[in-house]
């Protein structure tokens, strides 16, 4: 080998190790900023929450900070849904109504307490943006939809549901009605609630 290419080969091996160095610090100053934000949810808003203060709590930079998310919503959002972990898949049921009401109690559980204050404030955040918006639906909402309207398209084929039942209505209504309870500020998610809606709901999916 050329005195050369010698060195080149050297060279790309520093820069592979220098890479494969930096990935696990990478990955570690972006769970402390996740770690920092949910910890300083506990204390404030979203709204009264800086880009400042979590990079202090985080022990890193600001542009650490704006290298992975755009603004400061995004990465509360991504804190909250790193906190919260990856959505289980829903057990096998006998019938599409008893996988509806499951996929809405689970919806409801999700929102519960201080989640879904913080997942409020978020949506409240994001009406500015129509990038954070965009983001919230993408990485939030759109699986859950995805899910009931799956599970009401089966129901339907099943014969459970109405054939002439628009789904993404449907769905727009149940969760609908979810958010805006959260949203409104004078009534929560209370027992009585999360026991009636998934009743009512399967009272005008049905025939």
């Amino acid at each position: 080998m050329s005195d050369a290419a010698l060195k080149y080969h050297e060279a790309a091996q520093s820069e592979d190790k220098n890479k494969k160095r930096g990935r696990p610090r990478s990955e570690t100053s972006k769970k402390s900023i996740l770690n920092a934000v949910n910890r300083l949810l506990l204390l404030t808003s979203v709204k009264n929450l800086s880009i400042e203060a979590i990079a202090k709590k985080a022990g890193v930079g600001k542009t650490t900070i704006y290298r992975w998310w755009p603004n400061k919503v995004a990465v509360v959002l991504d804190a909250l849904l790193y906190q919260l972990g990856n959505t289980p898949a829903l057990p096998t049921s006998a019938t599409s109504a008893q996988s509806v009401r499951n996929q809405m109690e689970r919806f409801m559980r999700l929102l519960k307490g201080k989640n879904g204050k913080i997942l409020i404030e978020i949506m409240a955040e994001a009406q500015s943006s129509e990038q954070t918006l965009t983001l919230f639906y993408e990485n939030f909402m759109l699986q859950h939809e995805e899910t009931l309207a799956n599970l009401i398209e089966e129901g339907k084929e099943k014969g459970e549901f109405r054939e002439t039942l628009c789904t993404a209505l449907a769905v727009d209504m149940i969760y609908g009605s979810i958010v805006y309870r959260l949203m409104s500020g004078a009534e929560t998610l209370d027992d009585e609630f999360t026991q009636n809606l998934p009743k009512e709901a399967l009272n005008i999916l049905k025939k």
